[in-house]
C-alpha cells in the first residue's frame, strides 16, 4: 500500500473499548445521508502480523454482521504492526486497531453505520446472535436439516439485526426452495432484493 495513502489516513492513536471515541476525517462533498447511501467499504489487514493476530476471524465476523452498502475486504499492510488486527473505513480513511474478538467487530461496525440509532450495545448483540443462529442455519443446511434451518434462520430475522439481514432472507429462500415453498422463497429473495437494491450480493 502506497505511502501516499498511509499519510491520508487518520490512524486512532490508542485502543478504545468505546468506538464512539472514533474521529472521522470530514468529507466536504457528501452529505451524511449520501455516505450512508454510496457504497462504503472495510478493508481488514491479513498481512503476517494481523494474521497472527486473528484478522481472517475479524474478515469473516464484519463480513457477516455488514449492512447491504458495506463492503469489507482484505487489504495489505496498514502499518501499526502489533496493534492489530487493523482495518481501514473507506472513503473516510480511518484506520482502526484491536479488532480481534467478534464484540469488538459488532461495536465498530455498529458504531461507523449506526445501527438506525437507540442503543448501540442492543444492536451490536442483536447483530451477533442473528449471526450465530445463521452459522447454526448453515449446519443444519449441509446436514439436510432444512425445517431445523428455517427455524433458525426465522429466529434471526425476527432479531432485526441492523446488518446482515438481506443475506438471512437470501439464506432463507435457498432453504424455502429445499422445502418446496417456492412461494415463500420467492417472498425472501424479494425481500432480500429490497433490502439491497443496488449491491451484487443478494444477485
Amino acid at each position: 500500500m502506497s505511502t501516499l495513502f498511509l499519510q491520508s489516513c487518520h490512524v486512532a492513536t490508542a485502543p478504545s473499548s468505546k468506538p464512539n471515541h472514533l474521529h472521522r476525517l470530514p468529507s466536504s462533498r457528501c452529505t451524511k445521508a449520501q455516505q450512508q447511501q454510496q457504497l462504503q467499504e472495510l478493508r481488514v489487514c491479513t498481512n503476517r502480523t494481523c494474521r497472527r493476530q486473528g484478522s481472517f476471524q475479524t474478515l469473516e465476523t464484519l463480513s457477516g454482521i455488514a449492512p447491504p452498502n458495506v463492503s469489507v475486504k482484505s487489504s495489505g499492510c496498514l502499518g501499526c504492526c502489533g496493534a492489530g488486527p487493523n482495518l481501514v473505513f473507506l472513503p473516510d480513511g480511518l484506520i482502526i486497531r484491536h479488532c480481534g474478538t467478534a464484540s469488538r467487530c459488532s461495536e465498530v461496525m455498529v458504531s461507523l453505520f449506526g445501527g438506525g440509532g437507540g442503543d448501540n450495545n442492543h444492536n451490536s448483540n442483536t447483530s451477533l446472535d442473528a449471526l450465530a443462529l445463521r452459522k447454526r442455519a448453515d449446519v443444519e443446511f449441509q446436514n439436510k436439516n432444512f425445517a431445523e434451518a428455517e427455524l433458525l434462520l426465522s429466529q434471526a430475522i425476527d432479531l432485526k439485526p441492523f446488518g446482515g439481514l438481506h443475506v438471512t432472507f437470501k439464506c432463507r429462500s435457498f432453504v424455502r426452495m429445499e422445502l418446496g415453498n417456492y412461494s415463500g422463497a420467492l417472498e425472501d429473495a424479494n425481500e432480500a432484493l429490497a433490502l439491497a437494491l443496488g449491491y451484487s450480493e443478494v444477485t
